[in-house]
């Protein structure tokens, strides 16, 4: 076993923390044990508990995040074996986290290829960029040869799914408590104290100043109820447009007993898969998470048997890239008994 000590840890840390989380709440943090192991525990305080309740999203979040780790030591010619823990719901670790994986740092790696994209990822929401014909048919034909991914494109496709995206945004936006914990990881002022470090905040919203006080006296009072009550709730959340603009439409789909950790790796794979074509994306959460929606999806776009609708991306070109909003790596690793 190769040894790992805290400063390089914490570089790792910084490295695997670039890979998606929900609501970029990132939840991933890393500990090395006695035997020089590394552990990869789930900070409770960042799951979204009306988003998430049954912590799923979490784990999916820590599975990308593990995937990172994975990579960043492959990229050191570092090999790794993993042990997924998630099933076996470990809260006694330390209180406040959830034990979720152990990673044996061993033998030799081969620099993945998907490495190289993990700086040029991000997520986009906004209208996408036309995308050339040559990208088109490469996204499509790498979209048919992988088992997991269903790709949706054309007009009638897409104004579907721009339609059922509305209606199950509108859906969950009428619950009160979504919204408190939406806004209360929107970063809607730049003089918020976690503005460049986490959450959602209006370069990645791509709001401006007065757009983003606007959304948050509406979404976090009693003014969404009055909008949506004379018939302009749907205004309020409406990317329909948005959604027309974008190349295809990537339906994630993984077999539905996988733990979300091994879907959230398969995950930050398949989000650098259709980076290397130049696409950003933008995901549409609300169609996975909505059980009326999810069902209708799978069948009318004939996803497999036995496979579970993870999340839903439009994807394309976006006009310009955007930075990474991060934790300092040193947040990221955390002692095995608290101070």
């Amino acid at each position: 076993m190769k040894r790992i000590d805290a400063a390089a840890l914490a570089d790792l840390a910084g490295l695997a923390n670039l890979a998606p989380s929900v609501h970029n709440t990132q939840p991933a943090r890393w500990a090395l044990d006695d035997e020089g192991r590394i552990l990869l525990v789930a900070d409770l305080s960042r799951q979204l508990q009306i988003g998430d309740p049954s912590g799923r999203d979490l784990g999916l979040s820590c599975g990308a995040a593990l995937e990172g780790m994975v990579m960043a030591l492959a990229a050191r010619g570092t090999g790794t074996v993993v042990e997924d823990l998630w099933n076996d719901n470990i809260l006694s670790w330390r209180h406040g986290y959830r034990l979720v994986a152990r990673l044996i740092p061993d033998g030799e790696a081969i620099v993945p290829q998907l490495g190289d994209w993990i700086e040029k990822r991000f997520t986009w929401r906004g209208p996408f960029a036309p995308a050339s014909p040559e990208t088109v048919a490469a996204v499509e034909r790498w979209a048919a040869e992988a088992g997991d991914v269903t790709h949706a494109c054309g007009h009638d496709d897409l104004s579907f799914l721009a339609t059922l995206n509305d209606q199950a945004s509108l859906s969950i936006m009428r619950d009160r408590a979504f919204r408190d914990e939406l806004v209360a990881w929107m970063r809607l002022s730049p003089a918020h104290p976690a503005y460049r470090f986490d959450g959602l905040n209006l370069e990645a919203l791509r709001m401006g100043p007065f757009e983003g006080a606007v959304a948050g006296r509406v979404l976090g009072s009693p003014l969404f109820e009055l909008a949506d009550r004379i018939g302009l709730g749907k205004t309020l959340v409406t990317e329909a447009a948005k959604t027309m603009t974008a190349t295809a439409c990537l339906f994630f789909h993984r077999p539905a007993q996988e733990t979300p950790v091994a879907s959230g790796r398969a995950f930050y794979r398949f989000w650098l898969g259709f980076t290397r074509f130049g696409l950003a994306a933008w995901p549409m959460a609300a169609l996975a998470d909505t059980d009326r929606t999810a069902d209708i999806l799978t069948k009318r776009f004939m996803l497999p048997a036995g496979h579970r609708l993870v999340n839903v991306l439009r994807v394309g070109p976006a006009p310009s890239t955007l930075p990474k909003f991060r934790l300092p790596p040193a947040e990221l690793v955390v002692s095995l008994k608290p101070d």
